[in-house]
């Protein structure tokens, strides 16, 4: 078959270098001789047995624009290349200086064309990935053929001549677009094949490679029918018949579809080596799909190693046996205190805005402050889309809609919305004449929108604003149901927020990256039950700043600066609230104690904080840092040293190990001067880890860790009038192992199983408890399969202790109120039944020309187990039944992608 030649400048020409790194085994470099000799790198016993050799290259077009202007640069691309020395797939690993004039496309559609011969290990082909650095440099234009001929003489010119018939153009007959069916993405680099058998018997064929843009070209066709056929790896063949009618052009669109629409393909990015001792990573892609979590965000933090189970609905995250105010959840880096919607039901960030969560269970670096727990940062999709999209998802729960549009080459606009109508189905579902008159069931809604720009390589300005909005309304018909003291029985909660957040990242190319952030927002929050309520409003301001420069090949620097502003304003009358390790019944509120507080403060707290890269052998990587942070309210400044260390001992084995001092200031209600004690000082906590990451395959890793966590200066409850003190001391101690099956042979999961032990010690006293959530044993399994014809089933089983309880003993009869006390045992003395549920998920997706239908079924709590999350008493205490957690809860769901 022919092969349509583009035409190309003769002043043009590329050169290119390779440089790979192989999925198995160890990194090795390869760079062509100057002779031009293939490279012949020397190789190890326990290493691959015989490299890639590329035997197919194609030169990439030149950017015209590039070639006027004399630009050069280079392009490193990470190729996908099977066992048959096939390119599968193609990423771009480092863009050219110059992103915005066509090289790394006219990288790509070559790439695509690209064979090799496969890698071996142990004589047997393999798949490998490599990074293959494209280099385009301009060629000196070619000289005159040579000097101009003398001219002829009279006597010596020929007879003139019939000036030659000009030779006709080439006439485009047939022209198209190759578009991704389902998605419309444009295929670069794809050869489209058009034959036909002649009259005499023979079959004529013709081949074309689409552009970046997905179009293809034939030119000079023959009248009649052509057969078209589209073959690329991972996609199914496109076949097709095309009739070249005599003096006209066909103009086509081919929508090709994948062999699988797995949801876990995402482009590969270099990412920075990972510095911490412990930090579980998880993309969007991944969140959409694990079973029972309905595709939220954050509810994917319950199955991470060292997370607690927490009540369903509760919203709180605990982690390594730290309260749940100890740790902290950032959005890009900014602190965000109220990112669930009511209870934990939903988390306010769409999937659609997503790019993955980075989840740090301690020895966090010096980056993050104010926290003596873990560090949950949701990080934002760095979108530039090719088109416009989206999607629209309807559940049982709720409605969201997601559009992202590019703007230009340089930017792109995202925007979001949800809105849930729990409130309709409920309204419905009450009937008239009820105890409780449902005025406005649970409802929230969230937005979103997000826009990037990137006015040259070096910048990328992004602004992201979001907000949330909850409401819950309650009538009782009788104040007394609620309780006998209250003299109205009207319940109105509501929570509600707004963000801005503003960024510029800097990279210069020269070794130094900076990253300025600034946030400004509000945070309202409003409850009221009768008489008893508050109302406070938080206005938040931040400013994070973080530089880092490569000084030598050994020694990075990093530092920076994070100041947050809060001014809060409100009002407050309650009871005092219940504290970790107090017995929290209705029937042991003190409804006599209602105490009042009016809130209008200004507070800061400004921090620097400073980390080094150093790697004085191969393969150790070292990062001694310090934070310093002052706290306003509590009037402290405090210094932080951490460090944290990787040691390379083995291409398959690592160990790491890290210690670190960690420490924030107490809760607003606990340095108030009618709730609590205005001369509290910050709480405190020593982590030390260590542990090991071993990797046997590149799909395949375990790893484990080992932990103790030293807590002193602890807020505790004392006897009023001081209500708290600092003098509560903790320890936390444990091992997490973990066992993660990345994608292969259309399997994925993890297994992640904590052994620990929580314990707190309060103020007075000798002995010490059992925290409220230690969980000796937490085991999650979670596994997911693809299956033929765009189907996917998961499950998700968990097996989990009890959370400890204070048993009641006894109680007291109060002839004054006519109600029983309650009399208790020694705190946190017995513990609930064990907790185990299984969760299914079933996705199917149908695949149309310009969209996708996703159907799905999530499951939670398959097999309708009553798992105990505490206990009901009967008047007098002297009988109890488990209070029971969810039932089964089914949640059916259809998106629409476009």
């Amino acid at each position: 078959m022919g092969a349509r030649q583009r035409t190309r400048g003769g002043g043009l020409a590329l050169r290119r270098v390779l440089v790979a790194w192989l999925a198995i085994g160890p990194r090795v470099a390869l760079a062509q001789s100057a002779a031009g000799e293939p490279p012949r790198p020397e190789l190890q016993a326990d290493k691959l047995s015989k490299l890639p050799r590329q035997v197919r290259f194609v030169e990439a077009d030149y950017p015209a624009e590039a070639a006027a202007r004399g630009l050069e640069t280079d392009v490193t691309l990470l190729l996908d290349i099977d066992a048959q020395g096939k390119v599968t797939q193609v990423a771009i690993s480092e863009p050219s200086a110059y992103p915005d004039l066509g090289f790394e496309e006219a990288a790509l559609v070559a790439a695509h064309q690209f064979e090799f011969e496969p890698a071996e290990l142990d004589g047997k082909p393999i798949a490998v990935q490599l990074a293959y650095r494209y280099r385009f440099v301009l060629r000196p234009a070619a000289p005159p053929a040579g000097p101009e001929a003398p001219a002829a003489t009279p006597a010596e010119a020929p007879a003139p001549a019939v000036p030659p018939t000009p030779a006709r153009p080439p006439v485009v007959n047939l022209s198209g677009l190759l578009v991704e069916r389902g998605t419309r993405l444009p295929m670069p680099g794809v050869t489209v094949t058009v034959f036909r058998e002649t009259d005499d018997g023979r079959t004529v064929g013709y081949e074309a490679t689409s552009d970046p843009t997905g179009r293809f070209e034939f030119f000079d066709l023959d009248p009649g029918a052509w057969k078209v056929l589209v073959e690329q790896p991972g996609y199914f063949p496109f076949r097709t018949t095309e009739e070249i009618a005599p003096g006209l052009a066909t103009e086509v669109k081919y929508y090709v579809e994948r062999g699988a629409y797995n949801p876990y393909d995402v482009t590969v990015t270099a990412t920075r080596p990972r510095k911490e001792v412990n930090r579980t990573v998880i993309s969007a892609a991944e969140i959409d799909k694990i079973p029972g979590t309905a595709g939220d965000p954050l509810a994917v933090v319950q199955n991470f190693p060292g997370v607690a189970r927490v009540p369903a609905g509760s919203g709180q995250i605990i982690v390594r046996g730290s309260a749940p105010e100890d740790s902290r959840v950032f959005v890009d880096g900014i602190e965000v205190p109220n990112i669930y919607h009511f209870g934990g039901l939903r988390s306010v960030i769409p999937i659609g805005m997503l790019d993955g969560i980075d989840f740090y269970p301690g020895n966090f670096g010096p980056e993050y402050g104010r926290a003596t727990g873990g560090i949950i940062d949701v990080k934002t999709k760095k979108a530039l889309p090719k088109k416009p999209g989206g999607y629209a998802d309807v559940s049982l729960l709720d409605t969201s809609l997601y559009l992202e549009v590019p703007l230009g080459d340089k930017g792109s606009l995202a925007v979001a919305g949800r809105r849930s109508y729990v409130d309709f189905i409920i309204q419905a579902a009450v009937p008239d004449g009820a105890a409780v008159n449902v005025i406005a069931a649970p409802r929230y809604y969230d937005y979103q929108a997000l826009a990037t720009y990137r006015p040259a390589a070096a910048h990328e300005l992004r602004v992201f604003w979001f907000g949330s909005d909850d409401k819950l309304a309650l009538l009782f018909e009788s104040p007394g149901q609620a309780d006998f003291n209250l003299t109205s029985g009207r319940l109105n909660a509501g929570t509600s927020f707004q963000r801005l957040l503003l960024s510029h990242r800097y990279v210069p190319g020269t070794g130094l990256t900076n990253h300025l952030r600034l946030s400004t927002g509000n945070d309202s929050f409003n409850f009221s039950l009768g008489n008893l309520g508050f109302k406070l409003d938080l206005y938040q301001a931040q400013v994070r700043d973080n530089v880092e420069y490569q000084v030598r090949d050994w020694l990075i620097l990093s530092a920076g600066v994070d100041f947050l502003f809060q001014r809060s304003r409100g009002a407050i009358r309650l009871p005092p609230p219940s504290k970790e390790g107090q017995p929290n019944l209705p029937q042991n509120t003190d409804f006599g104690d209602v105490r009042s507080a009016v809130f209008d403060q200004d507070f800061w707290s400004p921090s620097v904080f400073a980390e080094a890269e150093l790697r004085p052998v191969e393969g150790l990587r070292v990062f001694p840092g310090v934070r310093f942070d002052y706290f306003s309210r509590i009037s402290q400044a405090l210094i932080s040293p951490r460090i944290t260390a990787r040691y390379q001992l083995h291409p398959l084995f690592l160990v790491k190990g890290g210690a670190g001092l960690f420490q924030q200031e107490p809760f607003f209600d606990e340095t108030d001067r009618n709730f609590g004690n205005p001369d509290l000082k910050a709480e405190k906590a020593l982590h030390y880890s260590v542990g090991g990451e071993y990797r046997p395959r590149q799909h395949l890793s375990f790893d484990a860790t080992a932990f103790y966590k030293d807590l002193w200066s602890q807020v505790s409850p004392t006897a009023r009038p001081q209500n708290y003190d600092n003098r509560g001391t903790g320890r936390v101690y444990g091992l997490e192992l973990v066992a993660r099956h990345e994608l292969f042979e259309n399997f994925t999961g993890w297994l992640a199983y904590t052994l620990s032990r929580a314990e707190r010690t309060d103020s007075g006293a000798s002995e010490s408890r059992k925290f409220d959530f230690d969980q000796p044993h937490i085991l999650t399994l979670i596994a997911s399969y693809l299956l033929p014809r765009n189907w996917q089933v998961g499950s998700r089983f968990r097996l989990v202790s009890g959370n400890p309880i204070t048993p009641i003993r006894s109680s007291v009869y109060n002839a004054s109120a006519d109600e029983y006390i309650a009399v208790f045992g020694a705190t946190n003395s017995a513990r609930n039944g064990a907790f185990h549920q299984l969760d299914l998920r079933v996705d199917k997706r149908w695949i149309y020309d310009g969209w996708i239908l996703n159907a799905y079924l999530d499951i939670q709590n398959v097999y309708n187990r009553a798992n105990p999350e505490g206990r009901t008493y009967n008047y007098d205490f002297t009988r109890f039944r488990p209070q029971q957690g969810l039932p089964i809860f089914p949640i059916l769901g259809l998106r629409g992608e476009f």
